[in-house]
């Protein structure tokens, strides 16, 4: 139970080519999982004993949305019990999407930015926040 993969969920091939090449440009010692949707996401998160770094997730996409995935982690005690920082970069953000996102308790809400410097920039951040975040799942005794 070594990695700590950034898991990626979004439908848009492009998007997950332009996440994989931004974390592989910031080197990062994460593995990073991409998945098109929140149903394999999910069942990704309940079969595998790792604890992933972070998930980031599009809001919106067919099957089962992001909104939809981050209810049925905060149902299952087991995905719970995990603690995974859960994150939505989305495009575009509206008004009512941003109060139901937080009421699923989530850990920030990204609009996506237009150009790659600026989504590497933000992706950046992102990371380097959880990076220095203290957080119940990763502290070394």
């Amino acid at each position: 139970m070594n990695e700590h993969p950034i898991i990626f969920i979004d439908a848009d091939e492009d998007d997950h080519d332009m996440f994989k090449q931004v974390l592989s440009e910031l080197a990062l010692p994460h593995p990073v999982l991409v998945f098109a949707n929140g149903q394999t996401a999910l069942d990704y998160l309940k079969t595998t004993p790792d604890i992933p770094f972070l998930i980031i997730s599009e809001m919106s996409m067919p099957g089962m949305s992001g909104l939809e995935l981050r209810q049925q982690i905060d149902r299952d005690p087991g995905l719970r019990k995990k603690c995974i920082p859960f994150v939505f970069m989305t495009h575009p953000v509206e008004e009512r999407a941003v109060e139901e996102a937080y009421e699923l308790t989530i850990q920030g809400l990204f609009e996506k930015k237009a150009t790659y410097a600026a989504w590497k920039a933000q992706l950046a951040a992102i990371i380097a926040y959880w990076t220095e975040c203290h957080h119940p799942k990763r502290i070394t005794q």
